[in-house]
């Protein structure tokens, strides 16, 4: 099985490279009101949709973790742009 904190390290890194993608910093400070749906196995693969982060320095923003079809986690994680260029989190 994936841990769950596994899971949402996946998340946490997919928003930091769509924020990459901008050309900006993004780091994830905290999960708030995740659910766990579904098991997942290290051989399924699992899609990750994140709500895009709007021009804001700071947002909650909705995501959702699925595998074949189905739900697997969803909730909502906080958002901080780095604008002074220091070092983000690592996940």
């Amino acid at each position: 099985m994936v841990p769950g904190v596994a899971i949402l390290a996946f998340v946490a890194e997919t928003v930091k490279r769509q924020g990459h993608r901008q050309g900006r910093t993004l780091e994830v400070s905290g999960f708030f009101k995740v659910r766990f749906r579904r098991v997942v196995f290290p051989e399924e693969g699992i899609h990750i949709s994140v709500v895009a982060m709007p021009s804001l320095p700071e947002a909650e923003l909705q995501f959702h973790v699925t595998c074949d079809g189905e739900s697997v986690a969803q909730g909502t994680l906080k958002v901080t742009e780095n604008r002074a260029g220091g070092p983000a989190l690592e996940f």
